[in-house]
């Protein structure tokens, strides 16, 4: 079993060692035991896949925050936030205040054929704060499975091509960029219809360029086809 937690505190630890970085909180929850798994299993009439339960055994949720501020002569003190919070398991799968995500997965907006599928993904991480733009896990056939999908509101869903153990890798690989995510999924950013997101990640990696090494902005920038 990969020691998630041990690479999180691996990169809170390299934050720390960086002088530009400021504000930095990390807190983390108890890993959830088998027990607590089984009656969560009961609770919500599912089954848990050992994916999940892998990673939610090491932790269950944590915030890692932080403020960097570019300070040389270009950048005019231009400052900007790291901000990742995973969510505990019952808020995962609960929602806020009860509410199973309804309003902000699936609602009286929600197409009836689509219902059966948005209720049951299950918010994971978000990464917007103003708008509902998440990480979801889906349920299917009565199992939390590894699979994950990006929600936007107002837009499809989009699967992406990694699942949930392989996201904190890839979390700590690019640092937890705004819109990272969309590195892995099949979707072209060249597109129209992502113009806004290619913009935005584009923007972030600017931002974070002194916080990745060379070779992962040279991979990262090739992915989106940039120089």
């Amino acid at each position: 079993m990969k020691n998630y937690l041990k690479k999180i505190q691996d990169l809170v630890e390299e934050l720390k060692g960086i002088p530009n970085i400021s504000n930095l909180v990390f807190e983390k929850n108890i890993g959830i035991r088998e027990e607590d798994f089984a009656d969560y299993a009961d609770e919500f009439s599912i089954k848990i896949s050992k994916e999940v339960k892998e990673l939610y055994s090491q932790f269950d949720g944590f915030i890692l925050k932080w403020k960097y501020t570019l300070n040389d002569s270009k950048s005019k003190n231009i400052s900007f936030e790291g901000d990742i919070e995973i969510l505990p398991f019952y808020k995962m799968f609960l929602g806020y205040n009860d509410n199973l995500w309804e309003n902000e997965i699936w609602g009286n907006h929600t197409p009836d054929k689509d219902i059966t599928f948005y209720k049951n993904l299950k918010i994971f991480d978000y990464f917007e704060k103003d708008n509902v733009h998440c990480i979801c896990i889906e349920i299917s056939n009565n199992t939390l499975t590894y699979n994950l999908w990006i929600f936007r509101e107002g837009y499809e869903p989009i699967p992406m091509t990694i699942n949930i153990t392989e996201y904190i890798d890839k979390l700590i690989y690019t640092k937890g960029f705004w819109g990272w995510q969309y590195l892995y999924t099949n979707v072209d950013l060249s597109d129209e219809i992502y113009k806004g997101i290619f913009d935005g990640i584009k923007e972030s990696i600017e931002l974070w360029s002194k916080l990745l090494s060379s070779e992962t902005l040279i991979e990262i920038k090739k992915d989106l086809a940039i120089n």
